[in-house]
């Protein structure tokens, strides 16, 4: 989400003057004193957020019946959060353990405002739209401003493909978290959100399942929750510490996330969700959350399950799981087993965790997928343990894509820094953040060159996001470069499997790289525009959802939206967090199921072409003959 520039904040439109709210003088719903005759007396009593400070003047005049429940609804009051950490704690600890919470988990409540006219505060306030109120809160700007790690990554594609009520329905968030959930009042002691009477639930729109034509759905329907089969992988996150730094600010740092899916034991069972199987995520809570503020602050941490129930937004009706029976039966990967839990949590998740004599067996019949494997090039993708084998090789460059202040704190070593979002010589415009443009064969060549790479050097690129180490592969498979792979997992893969990293840059010799550029995998706007009512050319829209489907536009786009006719695949499908890539045979059906195929030329666009070089290694990763990029993609389209 980017910032508001200041003075969109505070910037109070004309077309607030033809609405409801603009009929209101300024002190009917903040206070002040309309009557002083300067600023200081203007403001006097002045309340900048009345609907959190005073919501039963401030709006209850006019929405009396909403304002009796609001201030009691978890939005405004985070009621449930306290439960969690109460349970954990003791009348001992827990005036401090609830001191702790109140400085670092209470700052993202709301009430009418955060979701109606501003941004909430947590997000940094400002007016989304000059003052105007809207009955539907804006999902970019309100909704995952808050709810944005985890929920709007995972809804717009920022992490996997997004979610299929969005991409093909074009529904927002309040299509199933309507008014009614929104303004509900929370009783006292509700156990956690998915009590709230009012929640949304899929059978609210998908009735009756067990009696439709699909077989799945009669099997599982009332014992495994429906996101089992229907959700992609989401992140989990690990460790949660809480401080306050030398200027009195209070922080949090989680130690560790990553992208992954497990199905457990579901640890919260009542009337209407009594799922014996559910996905399960990691939430961030330690014993030592707070022992800034209190040591051993959770004397009875194992009362309580650090493996929770999920909802995760990524729906789509089509996915790996349910594509055959046996991606999901009998995979023990895919089960939370007592080895996954850290040595502090395990007492926490008893009957949570699956045995593996617990595990559905495979079944003997399942649907055969025809996923072709065979052209996938699988050299292209190294582990840890091969690059630590052959790190020393005379032929073998590692190069780093990440920024230089996270190189220099540790990175594999031998590795070379080339970031190519910041390197000169890669493309032109850099300094005036123009989209990509690759520079001459001369250039390019001179600085590849200089970094220590030859053509025909093995050149294994690793980051901590895939996409960068894709755009900087992207750029050598233009150039020519012969044999070119990603380390699986990038720098959080190197770590997992145990290996040392390093704080001494290299030395290194400058060689000669005799380019020979791919000019074939570039192609303009005037190329797609003439090409799109062409069926054996796909575009493929890399970029995430919120920008392919018209709700937020790049910083340098004349406006925002999509070029007519491609399609929505956010690059996120493609790599996981830290760079891990999922199976081929699996990134083949997703691209199968999106009607990508290899058959036909895809050109792949984003919105500068950086995310589209990514996409575009991948594909040809994956063994598609033929893969165009869109140069400067949705920037120089909307110039046209």
């Amino acid at each position: 989400m980017a910032p508001l520039e200041p003075q969109q904040k505070v910037l109070v439109s004309d077309e607030f003057f033809d609405t409801d709210h603009g009929e209101l003088d300024c002190v009917d719903c903040h206070g002040g004193n309309d009557d002083a005759d300067d600023k200081e007396g203007a403001h006097q009593g002045f309340d900048p957020q009345p609907s959190i400070n005073n919501p039963q003047e401030a709006c209850g005049e006019c929405h009396e019946e909403i304002v009796e429940t609001v201030p009691q609804s978890l939005h405004a009051t985070l009621s449930t959060f306290p439960g969690y950490l109460a349970k954990r704690a003791d009348e001992t600890t827990w005036d401090k353990v609830d001191h702790g919470r109140s400085r670092h988990c209470a700052s993202c409540h709301t009430s009418c405002g955060g979701c109606h006219v501003s941004r909430p505060q947590y997000a940094g306030k400002g007016f989304v739209n000059g003052h105007v109120f809207s009955a539907k809160p804006d999902p970019v700007n309100q909704c995952t401003a808050c709810h944005g790690s985890r929920i709007g990554n995972e809804f717009f594609g920022a992490r996997g493909q997004g979610d299929v009520h969005l991409r093909e329905y074009n529904m927002s968030c309040e299509a199933c978290h309507p008014a009614e959930e929104m303004h509900a009042a929370a009783p006292q002691g509700l156990e956690n959100r998915y009590h709230l009477q009012e929640a949304a639930n899929c059978k609210d729109c998908h009735r009756d399942l067990q009696y439709g034509s699909v077989r799945d759905h009669r099997i599982h329907n009332n014992k495994v929750q429906c996101q089992v089969c229907h959700s992609q992988t989401y992140v989990n996150c690990y460790s949660c510490h809480t401080g306050t730094d030398d200027e009195g600010i209070a922080y949090f740092v989680n130690n560790y996330e990553f992208e992954g899916m497990k199905i457990g034991f579901n640890p919260d069972r009542f009337p209407g969700n009594n799922y014996e199987w559910a996905i399960l995520r990691h939430v961030p809570v330690d014993p030592e959350v707070f022992d800034y503020y209190i040591k051993n602050g959770f004397p009875r941490f194992d009362v309580s399950p650090t493996w929770k129930r999920a909802s995760p937004h990524n729906i789509q009706r089509r996915t790996w799981q349910n594509a055959n029976c046996n991606n999901c039966h009998g995979q023990r990967d895919l089960f939370l087993a007592e080895s996954d839990l850290l040595d502090y949590e395990k007492k926490a998740n008893f009957g949570v965790t699956v045995t593996d004599d617990q595990i559905p067996p495979p079944r003997s019949r399942v649907m055969e997928l025809g996923i072709d494997t065979s052209k996938v090039q699988t050299a292209k993708i190294v582990t840890a343990e091969w690059l630590d084998e052959h790190r020393s090789d005379d032929t073998v460059v590692i190069l780093d894509a990440r920024g230089e202040t996270a190189y220099e704190a540790g990175h594999i070593p031998g590795a070379i820094n080339l970031d190519p979002n910041a390197a000169e010589g890669l493309r032109t415009g850099l300094d005036d953040d123009l989209p990509l443009t690759l520079e001459d064969d001369q250039t390019l060549a001179e600085t590849l060159g200089e970094y220590g790479i030859a053509r025909d050097d093995h050149i294994v690129v690793y980051s901590d996001r895939g996409m960068d180490a894709g755009f900087l592969l992207g750029i050598l498979d233009y150039a020519g470069a012969d044999s070119i792979s990603i380390l699986n997992g990038g720098i959080a893969g190197w770590k997992e499997a145990g290996f040392e990293l390093s704080e001494e840059e290299p030395d290194w010799d400058e060689k000669t790289f005799e380019i020979k550029s791919r000019k074939n995998l570039i192609v303009d706007s005037d190329y797609v525009k003439a090409n799109l009512d062409n069926p054996e050319v796909v575009v493929v829209d890399v970029r995430v959802m919120q920008q392919s489907t018209g709700r937020a536009k790049h910083s340098l786009a004349e406006r925002p939206g999509r070029i007519p006719g491609s399609v929505m695949l956010p690059l996120p499908a493609l790599f996981m967090d830290d760079s891990f890539i999922k199976s081929p045979e699996e990134l083949l059906w997703v691209l199968k199921e999106r009607n990508i195929r290899p058959d036909r030329t895809i050109v792949v666009t984003c919105n500068t072409g950086n995310w589209a070089a990514a996409g575009m290694f991948m594909l040809r990763l994956l063994g598609y003959p033929d893969v165009r990029l869109h140069d400067e993609s949705w920037i120089n389209w909307t110039d046209l």
